[in-house]
């Protein structure tokens, strides 16, 4: 009945729903080129304070280890007017009571940034730098015809100088688009991710492509049947597909210019290259193709701006979720602070891109901002207690996962919206009304309140609930630290889960409400208290996306290391049905991570069943750090007893090791969310530390290396075929070699 009633509401406007693979809107006039404006000049360089805003990033190039250092900002007169840190994925900085000194360690994976506000500058300004006590001097004129200064100290410190803009942050003028800036009642619409563009596009996927324009002709007739007219409609990233080609932005125009509201532009991380970087010298040509689309749109050439409506402000940041892209821009994160508590009376929407709040699945770990960023973020917007909700797309979230994972937190309510145009993830579970997901948000404000829905494209109309429920971070604390920064003790706590989970550390994990495919209990199981690990496929399994491997299903403690050599001793076995077919893509594993500070130096991990070569943590790895396999015995059926010497099994890859002060045990498994198997499930218990050294065993046996062909390496295997939007792996008849 569901489907029947789903094909019942199609009406004449969703024939190109229809017939998306053989109808296209006709394309529109061709875009203006757009350039980033360079600066020509010194007074072009200043902020909109007539301020010169200089930014520091320190990193080793040469050595993996952290290294301690003191920078020192001397005043240049009475001109400097604040020094912000930055620490990104390294520890925070110890600042002197004038805040002009910090004392901090840096490794050669991730630099230290610090951004600082010059008053009253002139060309002649000199800034003058301590870098453990080597001076760094330049004139701001010197700066801004290099563009980029760089300084190295004698132990392979490299301080790298070089000023930030703000041209492409701005505060709308919602008039100038037509909207009415003191209306108490009104609405808007939100379309996240339509990621459509023009299928003929070379390197295009171009089956999906037509079937995301005609889903996002639907969602714009969606937005046009509204009574009364929205004051505007805002597109949330990922407007195009691919790779931000000029050919898709015009492609889309020609959909999206049709909305009858003004519509307004954030990006997201389709509106770029895929391997476009950021480097110090701001170079802003990576999002000319989405400048000069917005220009075209609606007048603007912004990243970031702010505008007010009715008694509301509203913020929209830019995700474009590329390489160092916040570390070269940490002047956002000041402007936002600074915005917030200029309008904090004012409730406020914020709009980002990719979620900073946990979904719940893999690619939502490591295809996300980081850690550092989301903290910071969050930090900023709770800071003034007016931010009301949080908006969101990126994910293509289902709308039951939607709903299921929109939460609260600091008195924020968040919630990542399903797709205007792309077809949805697999979460597990059927859609709500077994049609599509795709749709709109419409957001409805009566002066201080504000209500949320969502409409599909088939209209369905879902109401968000005002009260959300609160996430409880200190369950989850995963979600803002980094491993190195949870507590560490010096035994293992709770090694026989005696006490269920307590003193593990776990993330959020999407939980299905039939059939779940991960599973973290503690049972008893033949005379043990154990922890059961399981992951399969996704039951309710439908054509979409993420077939990507899951790996999310782990838990972690943390160990002080010491001085002394300690082996890592547990119990474990198979679940009977895994003893039983256990050749399939999917295993179990202990996975080590061993730190300095913040930085990884350790990376290792003992298999069960089939190993994942890629089992990563992006935010804290070093590609000077490699992932070394072992596979440990697969019992049948029988419990057995390891001991791993862990620094022994890591010692021949050369590295460094004396300094480690944490070591990170995860317990987990992974499953690659395809083909017909079972699953893979075990159990674990009576994880002990133990003084002393010898060679890896497991009741007598020893642990040897993961042999090749037990590992499953994504580079055997095509990264995407994209079948109608579908992401699947496929074996590769051009390469064989590990």
């Amino acid at each position: 009945m569901k489907r029947r009633k789903f094909i019942s509401r199609l009406g004449a406007s969703s024939s190109l729903f229809l017939l998306g693979s053989a109808v296209e809107k006709e394309r529109g006039p061709v875009l203006p080129p757009f350039s980033y404006p360079q600066p020509v000049g010194f007074s072009e360089v200043l902020n909109q304070q007539g301020q010169f805003q200089l930014r520091l990033e320190i990193r080793s190039v040469e050595q993996v280890v952290p290294q301690q250092v003191l920078l020192e900002v001397k005043k240049p007169g009475a001109q400097l007017n604040r020094v912000n840190a930055y620490p990104f994925a390294n520890k925070p900085a110890t600042s002197g009571a004038d805040k002009r000194s910090f004392r901090f360690s840096v490794g050669k994976a991730f630099p230290f940034i610090f951004a600082a506000w010059i008053d009253r500058p002139e060309p002649g300004t000199k800034v003058h730098l301590l870098l453990n006590g080597k001076s760094c001097e330049f004139t701001l004129e010197t700066l801004v015809q290099e563009q980029q200064l760089s300084f190295t100290e004698d132990e392979g410190l490299q301080l790298r100088c070089n000023y930030l803009l703000d041209k492409e942050i701005g505060v709308l003028d919602p008039a100038t688009l037509g909207m009415v800036p003191d209306r108490q009642k009104f609405s808007f619409v939100v379309m996240a991710d339509p990621q459509g563009g023009d299928p003929a596009t070379p390197k295009a996927h171009p089956t999906r492509m037509k079937i995301h324009n005609a889903f996002i002709w639907d969602s714009v007739n969606r937005v046009n049947e509204l009574t009364p007219k929205p004051s505007f409609s805002l597109v949330l990233g990922d407007i195009v597909d691919n790779q931000g080609e000029v050919s898709h932005f015009e492609a889309m125009h020609a959909y999206l210019k049709d909305i009858q509201t003004p519509v307004l532009y954030a990006i997201g991380n389709h509106e770029t290259r895929y391997q476009a970087t950021f480097t110090p010298g701001y170079r802003m040509d990576e999002f000319d193709a989405y400048f000069g689309a917005q220009k075209a749109m609606n007048g603007m050439e912004w990243l970031l701006y702010s505008f007010d409506l009715g008694d509301w402000h509203f913020i929209v940041w830019p995700d474009p979720l590329r390489s160092d892209f916040f570390e070269t821009h940490p002047h956002y994160f000041d402007w936002l602070a600074r915005d917030l508590e200029r309008n904090k009376e004012r409730p406020t929407l914020f709009f980002q891109h990719v979620p900073s709040h946990p979904i719940g699945i893999d690619p939502l770990i490591n295809y996300a901002e980081s850690v550092a960023v989301k903290q910071l973020l969050l930090d900023t917007l709770a800071r003034q207690g007016n931010v009301r909700y949080i908006f969101s797309g990126h994910v293509h979230i289902p709308i039951r996962a939607s709903f299921k994972t929109a939460t609260e937190y600091k008195g924020m309510r968040m919630i990542n919206l399903p797709a205007a145009g792309y077809r949805p993830r697999g979460f597990g579970e059927e859609e709500m009304h077994g049609g599509p997901s795709q749709g709109i948000l419409v957001v409805a404000i009566d002066g201080k309140n504000c209500g949320v829905s969502f409409k599909t494209v088939t209209e369905e109309v879902y109401a968000y609930p005002e009260n959300l429920p609160a996430f409880d971070a200190q369950n989850y604390p995963l979600w803002l630290n980094y491993k190195w920064q949870l507590e560490a003790s010096s035994a293992i706590k709770n090694g026989d889960f005696s006490q269920g989970l307590e003193s593990w550390n776990t993330r959020y994990v999407y939980r299905e409400d039939d059939n779940p495919s991960n599973r973290m209990e503690v049972r008893d199981f033949q005379g043990y208290r154990a922890l059961y690990l399981f992951s399969s496929k996704r039951k309710y399994h439908i054509p979409g996306q993420d077939r990507l491997p899951q790996t999310i299903n782990h838990l972690c403690q943390a160990l002080h290391v010491g001085e002394t050599p300690f082996l890592i001793q547990f119990d474990y076995c198979l679940e009977k049905e895994t003893a039983r077919q256990r050749d399939g893509w999917a295993g179990g594993f202990v996975w080590l991570e061993g730190f300095q500070g913040s930085v990884k130096l350790l990376n290792l991990a003992y298999w069960l069943g089939t190993g994942y070569s890629q089992l990563s943590d992006r935010f804290s790895d070093s590609a000077d750090v490699p992932l070394l396999h072992y596979q440990l015995p697969t019992p049948d059926e029988q419990w057995r007893s390891t001991q791993l010497n862990w620094l022994q099994d890591y010692q021949a890859v050369g590295l460094d090791l004396s300094g480690l002060d944490r070591l990170v045990i995860n317990l987990g498994t992974w499953h690659i969310n395809d083909g017909n198997g079972p699953g893979f499930g075990f159990y674990v218990t009576n994880l002990k530390r133990l003084s002393g050294s010898g060679s890896s065993v497991v009741e007598g046996i020893g642990v040897q290396p993961m042999p090749d062909e037990a590992l499953w390496r994504m580079n055997k295997y095509e990264p995407f075929v994209h079948i109608a939007g579908e992401h699947r792996y496929i074996r590769s008849t051009q390469q064989t070699d590990p």
